[in-house]
């Protein structure tokens, strides 16, 4: 039991720091991206309540917050799901980041859909993908690092539950993206 919660509590406090640092400074970039892309959208206040080209210190807070918890979120779930995933770091990496991305994207999207009504879809779309991918990919490294998990290969049922994960995140992230160009 005590390995399982060193486990969980080394996941959050590494997701929480790549969340903060990474997600954080990322997702203020590209929102000042987004911003320089489609300047007619001066002024719009998007679902998270933040108004697009104002840089203020509330609203790099909100930006820097919801990377902390999305990026906690992300190293428990790596924690967690670490067991069914093949021994390889590098595989681990892609799969972890790969799915991480979809389920983020496809969440991100339902939970701010009215801003793609107004801000530029394609460019959005790439800047989620690119700002939860470079999120993900060093949570799985820095987990192994300080956590390390036992050398072992999944079996069939763990693979075939991988697959049914990853192929659901995908149709998760593919329906986000419909519902961002109809919006």
């Amino acid at each position: 039991m005590g390995w399982w919660l060193r486990n969980l509590a080394i996941g959050a406090a590494v997701g929480f720091g790549v969340g903060l640092l990474v997600g954080g400074t990322l997702g203020r970039v590209f929102m000042r991206l987004v911003f320089l892309a489609e300047s007619d959208a001066l002024g719009f206040q998007t679902a998270m309540g933040a108004i697009v080209g104002e840089f203020t210190g509330g609203g790099t807070a909100v930006i820097y917050v919801f990377g902390a918890i999305a990026g906690v979120a992300l190293g428990v779930a790596y924690a967690v799901g670490r067991v069914f995933l093949p021994s390889s770091i590098r595989l681990r990496t892609i799969l972890f980041t790969v799915g991480a991305t979809a389920f983020m994207l496809g969440q991100i999207v339902r939970g701010n859909r009215e801003d793609f009504a107004v801000l530029p879809v394609t460019l959005s779309l790439l800047l989620v993908v690119a700002s939860v991918a470079l999120t993900a990919v060093p949570v799985p490294m820095l987990v192994e690092r300080f956590a390390p998990d036992r050398r072992r290969e999944p079996g069939r049922l763990a693979q075939s539950l991988v697959g049914i994960g990853m192929t659901g995140f995908a149709v998760f992230a593919l329906t986000g993206i419909m519902i961002a160009y109809a919006t």
